[in-house]
């Protein structure tokens, strides 16, 4: 008696993990970069996804949720994109790259993006939270009143000339008295 009960709980745990109903299996997903930091003038961000299975088996990644939240975990906007995968895997590497406006994400008080990936059944597998940070001047070239003689922007600063090296004068003549001339 003992004998067939067990055997029907490993037939019904084999049945549970061929349908993809697998309680032994857990799925993770990583993004980077977090925080994804964001300027004024940027117009869109890419963020990579990785999804990893543990457990036995494999599991059917069907479609990947973008929801955008506020402060205050209003839901803001929410949008669902459609996997791209045949059959079932056990892993999943992949680049969003997604429509942003850094000015709008400032405005909006907007601070984070939670990342959920779905089966075909519409069950959550896995979720992150993507942190928003906006800097103002990311992406942005210095005007030109700011950047260092001798540089252009985007490139570094031109080395300092070398110091003068002091050689042993004598007592300076009314002649030598004049200061040097300055260059700016």
């Amino acid at each position: 008696m003992k004998k067939r009960s067990w055997l029907a709980v490993a037939a019904s745990a084999l049945a549970l993990g061929l349908t993809g109903c697998n309680p032994f299996q857990s799925v993770q997903l990583d993004l980077t970069p977090n925080p994804l930091i964001i300027g004024l003038l940027d117009t869109h961000a890419t963020i990579h996804a990785h999804v990893v299975t543990h457990g036995l088996g494999s599991v059917p990644f069907d479609n990947v949720q973008f929801a955008v939240y506020n402060a205050s975990n209003s839901l803001l906007l929410s949008t669902k994109e459609k996997i791209d995968q045949s059959g079932q895997t056990t892993t999943m590497d992949r680049d969003y790259t997604i429509p942003i406006n850094g000015a709008a994400v400032a405005l909006s008080g907007t601070k984070f993006i939670e990342v959920r990936i779905f089966d075909p059944s519409g069950k959550e597998l896995a979720a992150r939270k993507l942190d928003l940070v906006v800097h103002v001047l990311n992406g942005m070239s210095l005007p030109d009143i700011l950047m260092p003689k001798g540089s252009t922007p985007g490139s570094s600063p031109a080395p300092a000339p070398p110091a003068p090296t002091a050689a042993p004068t004598a007592a300076p003549t009314p002649a030598q008295t004049t200061a040097p001339a300055l260059s700016l």
